[in-house]
């Protein structure tokens, strides 16, 4: 037995092309819908006037330190971000959220400084963590993540701004150790 397979009659192969053509004016449009939808939500702007990823900035995670340890947290331009870990009188363990600039800028609203000046962005403990509603003693866990940035701006124009975590006594825990200090941040770096 033969098996006949007939000519296709000009009508299909018409209905094939305008098919294609229809499901890629469809493509088409959906793309377009898209990119108006995205420009709307961008303030009309590209995707691409806005913050390159080269520019955001972080320490990478929290580090955590010891009574007596200061670390570079990491660098962003023209700033630099540490943590000092320590005890006072009262036996109260105190972390220090620091910056320094390599050349003369304001930081974190103090005015110009010159080149190397540390200015403390945050200091957090126990005490200055407890309330009445919420009291802490001497080794109990305590934690501020900033709601609010800290912008630093040097002469030439460069600005970071970043949020910082940090906190005191960070308990042991789920496979982890105990840590006297911990601190971080993430942000971004500007260019004027």
């Amino acid at each position: 037995m033969k098996i006949r397979i007939p000519r296709s009659a000009p009508a299909v192969a018409i209905s094939v092309i305008a098919l294609f053509a229809a499901l890629g004016g469809t493509g088409y449009a959906a793309v377009t819908v898209a990119n108006s939808f995205n420009s709307k939500h961008l303030g009309g702007q590209p995707p691409s006037y806005y913050l390159p990823s080269h520019d955001f900035v972080s320490s990478h995670g929290a580090r955590f330190l010891s009574a007596g340890q200061t670390t570079t947290l990491g660098e962003a331009g023209h700033f630099t971000f540490s943590a000092e870990c320590t005890r006072n009188a009262a036996g109260e363990t105190v972390v220090a959220f620091d910056v320094t600039a390599n050349t003369t800028a304001d930081l974190d609203g103090n005015g110009p400084s010159a080149a190397g000046t540390k200015v403390t962005i945050h200091e957090d403990s126990d005490a200055m963590d407890s309330t009445t509603e919420t009291p802490l003693k001497n080794g109990d866990f305590a934690q501020v993540g900033s709601a609010s940035s800290s912008t630093e701006i040097a002469a030439d124009g460069e600005e970071a701004d970043i949020f910082y975590n940090d906190g005191v006594n960070w308990p042991a825990g789920n496979g982890s150790r105990a840590h006297d200090c911990f601190a971080g941040y993430t942000g971004f770096l500007a260019h004027r």
